[in-house]
């Protein structure tokens, strides 16, 4: 296993604790692939939730990431980053253990269990804000800059060809045993699974954290964040956008499982290994166009297009999904990595370089309020109880048969069309090139 970054760095110290950042990440791959992909949706379903229920149950957890702020300020003020990511990430994963148990004590469908469930995500949300913030302070000081690229491509490929290979094998085993027992023994795994990611961080190299002169002041980072104009612009981008996709995001799972009566193997394959193959073979390019182009231009065009999948997805049924899924995940493999590489590019790029950690904590306790927490629950909401009105206008009216989740994919594509609009009248970005002269310049050579 030592032997791995051998190609990296001859330090033999820096080489082991590399190998063994990687080797968590195989473990924690499962993890993260469970308990934010299709089992969760499986899993509501086989304890009785609803499409609200369900969707309280998700969004009530992700207000812990308000939290964030306030790790990035006790990181700062502690350093003591190694001993806070152990103790954080720890409590992170464990919860999902007892997650996975709860439904077989408490019964199914109950608000009780509801209560119970919610008050262990959060606690698992709140503890991830401070796994993260301390994650990568500790990653940016142990990798070189210099290596840092071959690094993180080495280790996204290979927690990719092993998310791939156990999502594949979970989702056959759902599909054999999808009953309740057989959700709570994978929630188990997952748990055990997290919990050695975290365990391999106890032979990573503790670097200490860099002394800054300047008194921290959590009021005043806050409110210094808030007055960079051209940052305040981009996060009401980055809010109406995950506004949009959170309104519907969580319930396309539920949308295969119970309206395409996709198995839990079908699932995986056709959403997570598409496009996980997609972005292994197109990443290496896209990274060089960003670079060449910038971040806001590529970050237009992506969105562009990802603003019109939800609507391909009304389109799906239980005969054609197969190749309507296939052709989604597809774009969704080229374009996703557009997306997520220039939105923590731009967060960077337009942030004050000496208080980064409280620019991505502020730009993500807004995002966990307004763009996830609130439409997850409003999509709950949309489906259970607007949608239905909606769909008996439709086959009334226009005899048009439409599911109610469809009503919820078109509103989060019109939201996102919305945030492409912002994005091009109101986020500037220094130095970026415009892609439609890039493109007249191609067709001109050509």
């Amino acid at each position: 296993m030592f032997k791995l970054n051998a190609d990296l760095t001859s330090d033999n110290s820096l080489r082991k604790s590399l190998n063994f950042v990687i080797l968590g990440i195989t473990f924690g791959i499962v993890f993260f692939n469970v308990t934010t992909g299709s089992p969760v949706a499986g899993f509501a379903k086989a304890i009785g939730f609803g499409d609200l229920m369900y969707g309280v149950m998700l969004a009530l957890p992700v207000l812990g990431g308000v939290a964030q702020v306030f790790a990035s300020y006790f990181l700062e003020k502690s350093k003591k980053r190694k001993f806070i990511f152990l103790i954080s990430g720890f409590i992170h994963r464990l919860p999902w253990a007892l997650i996975a148990i709860l439904p077989l004590i408490l019964g199914k469908g109950s608000y009780i269990l509801l209560f119970f469930l919610v008050l262990l995500m959060t606690i698992s949300s709140i503890s991830n804000s401070f796994t993260n913030v301390s994650f990568w302070s500790w990653i940016n000081d142990l990798v070189p800059m210099h290596i840092r690229g071959r690094f993180f491509s080495r280790r996204a490929t290979i927690s990719t060809i092993v998310g791939m290979i156990s999502g594949l094998a979970i989702g056959k085993f759902l599909d054999i045993y999808n009953n309740l027992l057989g959700f709570s023994i994978v929630f188990v795994f997952a748990a055990i699974m997290g919990m050695l990611d975290i365990a391999c961080f106890f032979f990573v190299k503790d670097i200490p954290m860099k002394v800054q002169n300047q008194q921290t002041d959590l009021k005043n980072m806050f409110v210094s964040t808030l007055k960079n104009n051209h940052f305040k612009k981009f996060m009401v981008f980055f809010i109406i956008w995950n506004f949009g996709l959170s309104i519907a995001g969580p319930y396309f799972n539920m949308y295969m499982i119970k309206n395409l009566k996709m198995s839990y193997f079908d699932i995986i394959l056709l959403t997570q290994i598409v496009s996980n193959i997609v972005t292994i073979l197109t990443l290496p390019y896209i990274g060089k166009v960003v670079d060449k182009i910038g971040n806001r231009p590529m970050l237009l065009f992506a969105a562009s297009i990802l603003s019109f999948l939800p609507i391909v997805w009304c389109f799906t049924n239980e005969n054609n999904y197969k190749y309507l899924v296939a052709i989604i995940s597809i774009f969704a493999g080229l374009l996703w990595p557009i997306i997520d590489m220039s939105n923590n590019n731009l967060i960077l790029k337009l942030s004050d370089q000496t208080q980064t950690s409280m620019y991505v904590g502020v730009i993500n306790m807004f995002n966990a309020i307004f763009g996830s927490a609130i439409p997850i629950i409003l999509g709950g909401y949309l489906i259970e109880d607007i949608a239905p009105y909606v769909v008996t206008f439709f086959k009334n009216y226009m005899h048009l048969d439409i599911a109610t989740y469809h009503v919820a994919f078109f509103v989060s594509g019109f939201l996102r069309f919305l945030s492409v609009i912002y994005l091009k009248k109101n986020v500037k970005e220094p130095g970026a090139k415009s892609l439609k002269n890039v493109i007249k310049s191609k067709i001109k050579k050509s």
